[in-house]
């Protein structure tokens, strides 16, 4: 599925853009999922299992920071989160997958709590070891190197 061009640019960058993977019918219909969940938090008035909530969040201006776990709510999700076109990409990057959970983390403009890069790795089930590594640690990551572990590099 994927070019020599695309595998280079994985290894050498970490990461790939690879158009047209969702239908433009798929990504409609996930953009007006989103839209639902937004307009049903209107009637939510802290975090909960469901929704992480912006401090200025009300049911005048809903302002969502987090779906979490969307493949659990909605179908929609639930098809995107092992949409074939995928699963084979990572297969063909990583040679297996593992699907956990997921997030949706949303920034409307004009509004929106910063999100401090952080690694997860002292957590339990490791949240990033199944994931795409971020761009600048996606060498060591790949090669079996925790880049948090008290210095570049260490295994």
């Amino acid at each position: 599925m994927l070019s020599d061009q695309q595998r280079a640019a994985y290894e050498r960058d970490g990461f790939i853009v690879v158009p047209a993977v969702f239908s433009r019918a798929e990504v409609g219909e996930l953009r007006r999922v989103t839209d639902e969940f937004v307009r049903n938090s209107v009637s939510v008035a802290a975090n909960d299992e469901i929704y992480d909530l912006e401090d200025t969040h009300s049911a005048q201006e809903p302002r969502v920071r987090r779906l979490k776990a969307p493949h659990l709510h909605h179908p929609a999700y639930f098809r995107a989160s092992r949409n074939a076109k995928v699963v084979a990409i990572l297969k063909e990057l990583w040679g297996s997958v593992r699907f956990d959970t997921d997030k949706l983390n949303m920034k409307s403009a004009g509004y929106g709590a910063p999100v401090e890069w952080h690694q997860d790795w002292a957590f339990y089930p490791h949240t990033n070891d199944d994931l795409a590594c971020g761009r600048h640690h996606a060498r060591q990551c790949r090669h079996g190197e925790r880049p948090d572990a008290g210095g570049a590099g260490q295994p």
